[in-house]
Protein backbone atom coordinates (compact mmCIF):
# COMPACT_ATOMS: atom_id res chain seq x y z
CA UNK A 1 0.00 0.00 0.00
CA UNK A 2 2.74 2.40 -1.05
CA UNK A 3 0.66 3.91 -3.32
CA UNK A 4 -2.90 4.42 -2.10
CA UNK A 5 -4.04 6.74 -4.95
CA UNK A 6 -2.57 4.72 -7.94
CA UNK A 7 -5.94 3.19 -8.38
CA UNK A 8 -7.83 6.18 -8.49
CA UNK A 9 -5.33 8.10 -10.91
CA UNK A 10 -5.52 5.23 -12.93
CA UNK A 11 -9.66 5.25 -13.11
CA UNK A 12 -9.47 9.31 -13.21
CA UNK A 13 -6.80 9.45 -16.18
CA UNK A 14 -9.38 7.16 -18.52
CA UNK A 15 -12.14 8.73 -17.48
CA UNK A 16 -13.88 11.95 -18.49
CA UNK A 17 -13.39 15.28 -16.68
CA UNK A 18 -15.34 16.43 -14.14
CA UNK A 19 -15.11 19.88 -14.76
CA UNK A 20 -15.31 21.89 -18.09
CA UNK A 21 -12.11 23.57 -19.95
CA UNK A 22 -13.47 27.29 -19.44
CA UNK A 23 -12.81 29.97 -20.70
CA UNK A 24 -11.36 28.15 -23.56
CA UNK A 25 -14.70 26.63 -23.86
CA UNK A 26 -17.82 28.99 -22.56
CA UNK A 27 -20.43 27.31 -21.02
CA UNK A 28 -24.18 27.93 -22.14
CA UNK A 29 -26.50 29.16 -19.04
CA UNK A 30 -29.32 26.84 -18.28
CA UNK A 31 -32.41 27.13 -19.43
CA UNK A 32 -34.65 30.63 -17.89
CA UNK A 33 -30.91 31.73 -16.24
CA UNK A 34 -31.20 34.94 -15.17
CA UNK A 35 -28.25 36.88 -15.88
CA UNK A 36 -27.39 40.39 -16.39
CA UNK A 37 -29.80 43.09 -17.21
CA UNK A 38 -30.58 44.42 -20.43
CA UNK A 39 -32.21 47.89 -20.83
CA UNK A 40 -33.99 49.17 -23.80
CA UNK A 41 -34.39 52.96 -22.94
CA UNK A 42 -36.22 53.71 -26.52
CA UNK A 43 -39.17 50.78 -25.51
CA UNK A 44 -39.69 52.77 -21.86
CA UNK A 45 -42.29 55.21 -21.26
CA UNK A 46 -40.61 56.45 -17.50
CA UNK A 47 -43.63 55.00 -15.37
CA UNK A 48 -40.94 53.76 -12.73
CA UNK A 49 -42.57 50.50 -12.35
CA UNK A 50 -39.67 48.83 -12.15
CA UNK A 51 -37.88 51.68 -9.64
CA UNK A 52 -40.93 50.92 -7.20
CA UNK A 53 -41.01 47.00 -7.51
CA UNK A 54 -37.14 46.53 -6.95
CA UNK A 55 -36.75 45.14 -3.27
CA UNK A 56 -33.42 45.83 -3.02
CA UNK A 57 -33.46 49.37 -4.22
CA UNK A 58 -30.98 48.74 -7.18
CA UNK A 59 -32.40 51.03 -9.82
CA UNK A 60 -32.50 54.28 -10.02
CA UNK A 61 -33.21 57.06 -12.17
CA UNK A 62 -32.12 60.72 -13.45
CA UNK A 63 -33.37 63.58 -14.78
CA UNK A 64 -32.18 66.44 -16.82
CA UNK A 65 -33.77 68.52 -18.59
CA UNK A 66 -32.64 69.91 -21.99
CA UNK A 67 -34.06 72.05 -24.70
CA UNK A 68 -37.28 70.75 -26.05
CA UNK A 69 -37.75 67.81 -23.27
CA UNK A 70 -36.01 65.65 -20.79
CA UNK A 71 -33.22 63.24 -20.28
CA UNK A 72 -34.02 60.47 -18.68
CA UNK A 73 -31.16 57.94 -17.39
CA UNK A 74 -32.30 54.41 -15.55
CA UNK A 75 -29.31 53.21 -13.75
CA UNK A 76 -29.29 49.13 -12.67
CA UNK A 77 -26.61 48.44 -10.06
CA UNK A 78 -25.88 44.39 -10.84
CA UNK A 79 -23.83 44.77 -7.20
CA UNK A 80 -27.17 44.35 -5.29
CA UNK A 81 -30.05 43.05 -8.11
CA UNK A 82 -30.77 39.92 -6.86
CA UNK A 83 -31.86 38.44 -10.22
CA UNK A 84 -35.27 37.80 -9.20
CA UNK A 85 -36.77 39.55 -12.47
CA UNK A 86 -39.58 41.11 -10.85
CA UNK A 87 -38.56 44.64 -12.64
CA UNK A 88 -39.01 42.31 -15.83
CA UNK A 89 -42.31 40.86 -15.00
CA UNK A 90 -44.04 44.46 -14.39
CA UNK A 91 -42.68 46.09 -17.52
CA UNK A 92 -45.32 46.08 -20.04
CA UNK A 93 -43.15 47.84 -22.65
CA UNK A 94 -40.41 44.52 -22.60
CA UNK A 95 -37.90 46.83 -21.83
CA UNK A 96 -35.78 44.62 -19.11
CA UNK A 97 -34.86 41.79 -20.19
CA UNK A 98 -32.48 39.35 -17.88
CA UNK A 99 -30.07 37.62 -20.34
CA UNK A 100 -28.54 34.52 -20.09
CA UNK A 101 -24.81 36.59 -19.21
CA UNK A 102 -23.33 35.27 -16.52
CA UNK A 103 -20.06 36.59 -16.94
CA UNK A 104 -20.41 39.46 -14.40
CA UNK A 105 -16.87 40.10 -13.13
CA UNK A 106 -14.91 43.72 -12.82
CA UNK A 107 -12.46 45.04 -10.87
CA UNK A 108 -14.18 48.34 -10.73
CA UNK A 109 -18.21 48.22 -9.57
CA UNK A 110 -18.93 50.76 -11.93
CA UNK A 111 -18.52 48.63 -14.40
CA UNK A 112 -21.35 46.54 -12.60
CA UNK A 113 -24.36 48.86 -13.44
CA UNK A 114 -26.04 49.08 -16.63
CA UNK A 115 -27.58 52.62 -17.66
CA UNK A 116 -29.35 54.10 -20.57
CA UNK A 117 -30.34 57.19 -21.36
CA UNK A 118 -33.52 58.26 -23.17
CA UNK A 119 -34.85 61.60 -24.56
CA UNK A 120 -38.53 62.23 -23.77
CA UNK A 121 -40.01 64.95 -25.65
CA UNK A 122 -41.61 67.53 -23.55
CA UNK A 123 -45.68 67.37 -23.79
CA UNK A 124 -48.04 69.88 -24.02
CA UNK A 125 -49.94 70.55 -21.03
CA UNK A 126 -51.07 68.74 -18.06
CA UNK A 127 -53.17 65.14 -18.11
CA UNK A 128 -56.95 65.95 -18.16
CA UNK A 129 -60.24 64.32 -17.89
CA UNK A 130 -62.98 64.96 -20.36
CA UNK A 131 -66.44 64.14 -20.74
CA UNK A 132 -67.81 60.68 -20.79
CA UNK A 133 -65.81 59.39 -17.88
CA UNK A 134 -67.56 56.27 -15.96
CA UNK A 135 -65.24 56.73 -13.34
CA UNK A 136 -64.26 52.76 -13.69
CA UNK A 137 -60.66 53.54 -11.63
CA UNK A 138 -58.56 51.99 -13.80
CA UNK A 139 -56.63 54.74 -14.66
CA UNK A 140 -55.95 55.10 -11.00
CA UNK A 141 -55.15 50.90 -10.54
CA UNK A 142 -52.52 51.12 -13.62
CA UNK A 143 -50.98 54.29 -12.52
CA UNK A 144 -47.33 53.42 -10.90
CA UNK A 145 -46.63 57.04 -9.40
CA UNK A 146 -50.26 56.67 -7.66
CA UNK A 147 -50.90 60.01 -9.03
CA UNK A 148 -54.73 59.48 -9.72
CA UNK A 149 -57.36 59.59 -7.57
CA UNK A 150 -60.98 58.35 -8.57
CA UNK A 151 -64.08 58.32 -6.15
CA UNK A 152 -66.59 56.13 -7.55
CA UNK A 153 -69.45 57.42 -5.54
CA UNK A 154 -69.02 61.06 -5.56
CA UNK A 155 -67.90 60.87 -9.50
CA UNK A 156 -64.94 63.44 -8.86
CA UNK A 157 -61.41 62.32 -10.60
CA UNK A 158 -58.08 63.97 -10.05
CA UNK A 159 -54.74 63.53 -10.32
CA UNK A 160 -51.44 64.81 -8.53
CA UNK A 161 -49.11 66.50 -11.30
CA UNK A 162 -46.38 66.61 -9.28
CA UNK A 163 -46.48 62.75 -8.66
CA UNK A 164 -47.07 62.38 -12.76
CA UNK A 165 -44.69 61.66 -15.18
CA UNK A 166 -46.85 61.42 -17.86
CA UNK A 167 -45.91 57.66 -19.16
CA UNK A 168 -49.35 57.38 -20.48
CA UNK A 169 -50.30 54.27 -18.87
CA UNK A 170 -54.01 55.80 -17.92
CA UNK A 171 -54.43 56.89 -21.29
CA UNK A 172 -53.36 53.84 -22.70
CA UNK A 173 -55.83 51.97 -19.99
CA UNK A 174 -58.82 54.43 -20.29
CA UNK A 175 -61.64 52.14 -21.80
CA UNK A 176 -63.61 55.48 -22.95
CA UNK A 177 -60.71 57.27 -24.27
CA UNK A 178 -61.53 60.54 -22.90
CA UNK A 179 -57.54 60.77 -20.76
CA UNK A 180 -55.61 63.01 -22.57
CA UNK A 181 -52.45 65.72 -22.20
CA UNK A 182 -53.80 68.89 -23.33
CA UNK A 183 -52.78 72.73 -22.85
CA UNK A 184 -55.34 74.44 -20.10
CA UNK A 185 -58.13 76.25 -21.04
CA UNK A 186 -56.85 80.08 -20.78
CA UNK A 187 -59.10 81.66 -17.60
CA UNK A 188 -61.39 84.49 -18.00
CA UNK A 189 -64.40 86.04 -16.89
CA UNK A 190 -67.70 83.99 -17.79
CA UNK A 191 -71.34 85.02 -17.72
CA UNK A 192 -73.87 82.90 -16.54
CA UNK A 193 -77.37 82.89 -17.62
CA UNK A 194 -79.25 84.62 -14.45
CA UNK A 195 -77.44 87.81 -16.12
CA UNK A 196 -80.05 91.03 -16.34
CA UNK A 197 -77.81 93.66 -17.57
CA UNK A 198 -77.72 95.84 -15.19
CA UNK A 199 -74.04 97.58 -16.38
CA UNK A 200 -72.77 97.54 -13.09
CA UNK A 201 -69.45 95.18 -14.21
CA UNK A 202 -69.23 97.45 -16.78
CA UNK A 203 -69.07 100.90 -14.46
CA UNK A 204 -66.89 98.60 -12.23
CA UNK A 205 -64.27 97.58 -14.86
CA UNK A 206 -60.84 99.81 -14.28
CA UNK A 207 -59.33 99.56 -17.98
CA UNK A 208 -63.31 99.47 -19.53
CA UNK A 209 -63.47 96.39 -20.97
CA UNK A 210 -66.93 95.00 -20.69
CA UNK A 211 -69.71 96.16 -22.64
CA UNK A 212 -73.42 96.12 -21.43
CA UNK A 213 -76.33 97.21 -23.94
CA UNK A 214 -79.23 96.45 -22.35
CA UNK A 215 -81.54 97.37 -24.65
CA UNK A 216 -80.29 94.51 -26.71
CA UNK A 217 -79.23 92.59 -23.75
CA UNK A 218 -75.59 91.46 -24.58
CA UNK A 219 -72.35 91.59 -22.71
CA UNK A 220 -69.51 91.54 -24.23
CA UNK A 221 -65.93 91.76 -23.31
CA UNK A 222 -62.39 92.47 -24.85
CA UNK A 223 -60.09 89.87 -22.98
CA UNK A 224 -56.89 91.56 -24.98
CA UNK A 225 -57.70 94.97 -22.12
CA UNK A 226 -59.39 92.58 -19.63
CA UNK A 227 -56.93 92.24 -16.67
CA UNK A 228 -58.70 89.60 -14.52
CA UNK A 229 -58.55 91.87 -11.35
CA UNK A 230 -61.94 89.99 -10.28
CA UNK A 231 -64.13 93.80 -9.97
CA UNK A 232 -66.66 92.62 -12.04
CA UNK A 233 -66.92 88.94 -10.65
CA UNK A 234 -67.27 90.46 -7.21
CA UNK A 235 -69.78 93.67 -8.26
CA UNK A 236 -72.16 91.02 -10.10
CA UNK A 237 -75.89 91.74 -8.02
CA UNK A 238 -76.56 88.40 -9.45
CA UNK A 239 -73.14 86.78 -8.57
CA UNK A 240 -73.75 85.31 -12.71
CA UNK A 241 -69.90 86.15 -13.45
CA UNK A 242 -67.38 83.88 -12.96
CA UNK A 243 -63.64 83.10 -13.45
CA UNK A 244 -62.79 80.06 -15.12
CA UNK A 245 -61.57 78.75 -18.53
CA UNK A 246 -63.15 79.64 -21.69
CA UNK A 247 -63.53 78.35 -25.20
Amino acid sequence: MMFPFIKEAMTNLFSRPSTENFPAQPVAAKPNYRGRISYDPEKCVNCGMCVKVCSPAAITREYKDVEGGQEITYHFDLTSCTFCGTCQDFCEEKAIVLTDDYLMFAEDPKDLIVSGTRFKEKVKGKLSCGEGCVYCGLCARNCPQNAITVDRATKTWTVDHEKCVQCGKCIEKCPKKVLSFAEPAPEGVILGPDCIYCGLCARKCPVGAITVDRPSKSWTIDREKCVQCGLCVKNCPKKTLSMGPIE
